[in-house]
């Protein structure tokens, strides 16, 4: 990287941390604009019920659990949730560091949720995501041949032109910034095996860091089956020039290291539901297999994924495109029908409040590739034009992401003056 690089991300950095603290400053930590309220709280709650209450629920905080949005409960001295535990263990350096900030303050209420740990959430989101954008540009400008400057316009696409800065900032304790740069650093090994690092380490980081990645969102493990199948297509030959012993190798110890979260995970379901097997999820189910409404899904007001995030219409139209060129670009419009499938038939497609549906949006490091094939094939005019329409989209969206409250309150999905308010400056 240049040194021009470098004070770029840097800046990117100072952006996302900036926005991220300065909307979350507006509120008290218990409400729904939390860092760590409902869902999120639900996918933190690992940390201190383990580092500072023994799993025990009779010693957490008193009404914890109604106090952040019932992410998760506290039943006797069961603590329940039902998100997956890799997030947690993402973010536990972060965890740690605000404890230790909260012991040398001499702090001793509400551990684990005092006001260091939920600003540990800002940091933690910033700086995997910034981590899975500068993954993404090395890999942009190694692998791909894009020049710099249509690197970043790869970059604005990705990050200014879908709901990805959201889940930075505002709801950044979920799990999709997270599993974002578990993806970005997957595909960053993979691209080094292919060009010549075929070291068992590299076989084994990339192979520990995609069942981390599953860790953190369970249901991803479907659609990666879609990206895996393409990078053996992809690169078919390559493989075969890694050995035999060096895959048997990595793949021992990435499976043995990849699977500790997924061990810990079986343990805690045995833990609070009193199996292997039993997570909270039981209870929900893909429902709506005879009621698809992907129109609905895509387009309307009310979270529809291509309305928020634009940049998922254009990969989608330029790997069709740009398939007469490169056949396997195909392979990703079927990712995005098969996550448009999977989520249309869940009990509740939308997937509850969200800025566009969230199902797709760690998966646009993956939809980055038929964006920078495109990008790659256009003139200097065409680049610059995009550029502008990019910039005018992150700005577009940059408004109604900073309006939207966190839930659509219109009168149903179709409501276009709900969403015409969120342009208030």
């Amino acid at each position: 990287m240049k040194q021009a690089d470098k004070i770029i991300f840097l800046l990117l950095f100072g952006f996302t941390l900036f926005v991220s603290l300065n909307r979350h400053s507006r509120h008290p930590r218990f409400e729904y604009h939390s860092q760590l309220f409902a869902d999120k709280a639900g996918y933190h709650v690992y940390l201190p019920a383990f580092f500072y209450y023994a799993m025990n629920g009779e010693q957490m905080p008193d009404s914890i659990g109604f106090k952040t949005g019932q992410g998760f409960r506290v039943e006797g001295k069961k603590i329940i949730t039902k998100y997956p535990i890799g997030v947690a263990m993402l973010h536990a350096p972060f965890f740690v560091a605000a404890a230790a900030l909260d012991a040398l303050q001499g702090k001793t209420e509400y551990l684990g949720y005092t006001e260091n740990q939920f600003l540990a959430t800002n940091w933690s989101s910033a700086v995997y995501i910034i981590l899975g954008l500068l993954l993404l540009f090395i890999l942009a400008t190694r692998y791909w041949k894009l020049n710099r400057p249509r690197a970043y316009l790869l970059l604005l696409l990705v990050y200014g032109c879908t709901n990805l800065l959201y889940y930075t900032t505002r709801d950044g304790a979920m799990s999709h910034g997270y599993s974002f740069f578990c993806f970005s650093l997957f595909l960053y090994f993979v691209h080094k095996l292919v060009y010549g690092d075929t070291r068992w380490q590299t076989v084994a980081k990339a192979v520990a860091t995609l069942l981390v990645a599953i860790s953190a969102r369970h249901i991803n493990a479907l659609f990666l089956a879609v990206v895996l199948i393409y990078l053996l297509h992809s690169y078919f030959y390559h493989w075969k020039n890694i050995p035999i012993a060096t895959w048997i190798k990595g793949c021992g110890v990435g499976i043995v290291v990849g699977s500790i979260p997924l061990v810990l995970q079986l343990m805690y379901n045995t833990y609070a539901y009193g199996s292997f097997g039993v997570s909270g999820y039981e209870s929900e189910s893909f429902s709506n297999w005879n009621n698809i409404k992907l129109f609905e899904l895509w387009f309307a007001p009310g979270n529809g994924a291509l309305l928020y995030a634009p940049t998922l219409l254009l990969a989608v139209l330029a790997a069709i495109w740009y398939a007469p060129k490169e056949k396997k670009l195909l392979y990703f419009p079927v990712l995005f029908i098969s996550i448009s499938l999977i989520y249309a038939a869940w009990w509740t497609p939308q997937l509850g409040c969200g800025f566009g549906n969230r199902g797709y949006t760690e998966f646009l490091l993956f939809f980055s590739i038929p964006v920078a094939f495109a990008i790659k094939q256009w003139s200097p005019k065409a680049v610059l034009v995009a550029a502008i329409l990019g910039s005018i989209f992150f700005v577009y969206l940059f408004i109604l992401q900073w309006n939207f409250d966190g839930c659509w309150y219109g009168d149903g999905l179709w409501d276009w003056k709900e969403y015409a308010s969120l342009f208030s400056i």
